[in-house]
């Protein structure tokens, strides 16, 4: 079973502001919705709860890690709640063998299953963005690892004209090696 990270961060690794996403990349969130439906995506509790209407995902199988043994969502046939990375892991080996599974977030999520070297592929959206904020959340850069991870796709640099301004950016592949 493979399991997929999907990220968009920016050049200091900035992935999240005030509890939102720090971009709001429309390509990005059309090819987040197009890779993870009718798949499986595995998040945190709080980027369960900074979803929109704190809903699950549609048309995806929800898993959410918490350590709150108390948190619960509304009934839903496509939630799953565990306790831990193993969990999730062992979860979607037994019932979703058969789906993409994807790491959605947040940066605590992301770096333990990096950390555990759980993570087999890496499809990263990469701002051209230098900005860093007190409280922004960080994820660490496993991808400058050229000993672990290779790139596999780059593409060329696109656009998006946003508020007045532009923001660049590309999407980018990376491989376990």
């Amino acid at each position: 079973m493979k399991i997929k990270l999907i990220v968009c961060a920016n050049e200091k690794n900035v992935i999240g502001r005030n509890g939102d996403l720090v971009f709001h990349i429309k390509n990005d969130l059309r090819n987040f919705k197009r890779m993870t439906t009718d798949n499986v995506v595995i998040m945190g509790r709080k980027t369960f709860e900074s979803l929109p209407n704190k809903q699950p995902l549609p048309n995806r199988v929800n898993i959410i890690i918490t350590d709150d043994n108390d948190f619960s969502v509304n009934e839903s046939n496509n939630v799953y709640i565990v306790h831990g990375i193993f969990e999730a892991v062992e979860l979607c080996e037994a019932f979703f063998s058969d789906k993409e599974i994807f790491v959605i977030g947040g940066a605590t999520i992301y770096n333990q299953f990096i950390g555990l070297d759980l993570i087999d592929e890496a499809y990263v959206t990469r701002v051209n963005d230098n900005s860093i904020e007190d409280n922004d959340v960080v994820i660490n850069a496993f991808w400058d690892d050229e000993n672990k991870w290779k790139v596999f796709y780059e593409s060329y640099s696109q656009r998006q004209r946003t508020d007045g301004n532009d923001i660049t950016y590309k999407f980018l592949i990376y491989k376990h090696i």
